[in-house]
């Protein structure tokens, strides 16, 4: 695995060991101790039985719902990142899966009409306007993130389309159950890797900022090859 330290750069090193922007360790320890917890004892049990009730078939149809209910967000913030084609490409998606699948339980979009999906989140938008990350961040129940992407959390928790569609307490029930659906297909992985790890807090704060880096090295490298062309 390639070690990407706080420059964004690989390789970046300091004593022989990769650096890390994790000023705050001490209660991104803690806070990662009260998540596993959390997950044990109350979310891991939840999604064992959201599982055993729920076929997996169902469970791909629930998740693409609530996907294409993300889609506005998705145009807004592509549109403000000036990724007009991507854009398009979400309120396409909107407009057919919104309709002909039948409120995105289904994705005729891409399967019938090969319009892609175009994920963008407000921390997407702030790193295309060289917002950096900022420090690592353990955020209650949902983990592994940093400064932007807390702030990117907070935000769209505000502006939702789930907001619009509905009132309290639907609307938190709602939200709810689609975090419940995503931590359903991650719950084994994390367990399996939790076990595995000598200090499982070091491995997922490394993983997550390694990919951070890789993925924000790859948009960079991607755009100045389209930029050249």
């Amino acid at each position: 695995m390639v070690a990407i330290g706080d420059g964004g750069q690989p390789g970046t090193e300091q004593g022989g060991e990769p650096v890390y922007n994790d000023p705050w360790e001490g209660f991104n320890r803690a806070m990662f101790s009260f998540n596993n917890v959390s997950y044990r004892y109350v979310l891991i049990p939840l999604s064992d039985g959201y599982k055993f009730v729920v076929p997996g078939v169902v469970r791909d149809k629930i998740g693409n719902a609530f996907d294409n209910l993300r889609e506005p967000l998705n145009l807004v913030n592509n549109t403000v990142s000036g990724e007009f084609s991507h854009a398009g490409s979400n309120l396409g998606r909107f407009l057919i899966n919104s309709t002909i699948g039948l409120l995105g339980l289904f994705d005729p979009a891409e399967a019938w009409f090969d319009i892609a999906p175009q994920k963008q989140t407000i921390a997407n938008t702030l790193q295309d306007y060289d917002i950096t990350s900022g420090p690592y961040l353990v955020i209650p129940i949902l983990g592994p993130s940093d400064t932007r992407g807390a702030f990117s959390t907070l935000t769209e928790g505000f502006v939702h389309p789930v907001n619009y569609i509905a009132d309290p307490p639907e609307r938190y029930q709602l939200r709810m159950f689609d975090g419940l659906d995503d931590f359903s297909e991650q719950s084994d992985i994390y367990q399996q890797l939790y076990d595995q790890a000598d200090d499982p807090y070091i491995y997922f704060r490394n993983q997550y900022i390694q990919g951070q880096r890789r993925d924000e090295l790859f948009e960079l490298s991607d755009s100045e090859q389209q930029n050249n062309e």
